[in-house]
């Protein structure tokens, strides 16, 4: 049998009162608390938008400041990047001056060898310890110590350049990180709210940077970098002073001895042709001596020979006179008169060939110096061979450049 439908509850008016006044009260308290939350959700959008704002705004201007201190340091690096390779154009030219007068000393030094070389073939007395000798070998030191002086002041330029450049390196690498550093920046600063294509949300941006430093070891580094450079620049400055000190001393040196190399050799070769005049006059005299004199022995052998007959004569006479018979042989007037002719004649001929051997004997001595002059007068031109011609014609190639 099927149930029957029960009746809906029914309330009384009490009730009813009561659930309307309750809903009212009820709902009167959610409006006063969502009119609540809706002042605050307001207060705090307008806070927070203003926060938003004013981070952003600090925010960009930190970055204008900070891109002006970048820009600072980019000009004051570039400055000086720009500073080195002046300096290092500079000191390279430097270099190649000291280079140029270093090969330009070469020909000098091989003249001055070849020089002594030729001054060694020189003969007898001519080969002698001269003044010549004395200026050539100080020329050879003083190129020596020329030679020195230029290759360790190339070796200092050198070192110089390389300090240098180095410098630059970090001043470059430092410009170049300024660069990016300034791009990056400079892009942040431009950026908007509405630039919805180039900003995002990305994760980890605000943990620690592990590699980061303090502003003022960035401003340290970049003020470290210039100040190296600068005092790299300052030596590099002070060496290129020191090298035009250098090669003045050095030409002027090289140029002073070259001149007392010249004079000394003109002095001796005035010398040797004065000593080759006076040694050609005595040969002339000498030769006129040995002509005289052996007309003088000529002389004597005629007179000799003319005596032989005169005396020829009085031995024919005695010899006959020596066969008189018995009492005859009488030792009258006539045999001493003969005997005295006889000694007389012989001792002219004695007194004549004493005579003859004393001029042979000086011609031969007279011959001896005919020789020893045309040895010596050979010996002579054979040295201003050397030092008036050979050396001569070698040493008019030396041309001294000042650099």
């Amino acid at each position: 049998m099927a149930e029957l439908v029960k009746p809906p509850t029914k309330y009384s008016p009490y009730e009813w009162y009561n659930s309307n006044f309750k809903n009212y009260n009820n709902a009167e308290k959610e409006r006063a608390t969502a009119e609540s939350i809706q002042l605050e959700t307001q207060r705090l959008t307008d806070e927070t938008d203003e926060l938003a704002r004013q981070c952003q705004e600090d925010a960009s201007k930190k970055l204008s400041q900070r891109l002006q201190e970048l820009n600072f340091w980019k000009d004051e690096v570039q400055s000086q990047v720009q500073a080195v390779e002046d300096e290092i154009q500079a000191i390279n030219n430097h270099k190649a001056k000291l280079e140029n007068a270093l090969d330009t000393v070469e020909h000098p030094y091989k003249v001055a060898l070849s020089c002594m070389k030729y001054r060694e073939e020189r003969e007898g007395i001519d080969l002698v310890h001269d003044e010549v000798e004395i200026n050539l070998l100080k020329e050879i030191e003083v190129i020596d110590g020329v030679r020195s002086v230029l290759k360790r002041t190339i070796e200092e330029a050198v070192e110089q350049v390389r300090r240098l450049r180095s410098a630059k390196y970090y001043l470059q690498k430092d410009l170049a990180d300024k660069n990016v550093a300034i791009k990056i920046d400079d892009t942040c600063h431009k950026l908007r709210n509405t630039d919805v294509a180039e900003i995002g949300l990305y994760e980890g941006v605000t943990d620690p940077l592990p590699h980061a430093v303090t502003p003022s070891d960035w401003t340290s580094f970049s003020d470290t970098n210039v100040k190296k450079s600068e005092s790299e620049k300052q030596a590099s400055v002070s060496l290129r002073s020191v090298i035009v000190g250098i090669l003045d001393q050095t030409y002027n040196d090289l140029v002073a001895q070259c001149k007392n190399v010249d004079l000394a050799f003109k002095k001796r070769v005035e010398e040797c042709l004065a000593a080759k005049e006076r040694l050609t006059l005595h040969l002339q005299k000498v030769e006129e001596d040995i002509g005289g004199m052996e007309t003088n022995i000529a002389k004597l052998k005629k007179a000799i020979q003319e005596k032989l007959a005169p005396l020829k004569v009085a031995h024919t006479r005695l010899a006959h006179r020596n066969q008189r018979p018995n009492m005859e042989l009488t030792l009258d007037t006539a045999q001493y008169q003969l005997v005295n002719e006889v000694q007389n004649v012989e001792s002219a001929i004695k007194a004549l060939e004493a005579q003859l051997k004393i001029s042979e004997d000086s011609l031969k001595a007279l011959v001896r110096n005919e020789l020893e002059l045309q040895e010596d007068i050979r010996i002579k031109s054979k040295s201003l061979h050397i030092d008036d011609e050979l050396c001569k014609d070698l040493r008019s190639t030396i041309d001294y450049t000042h650099y």
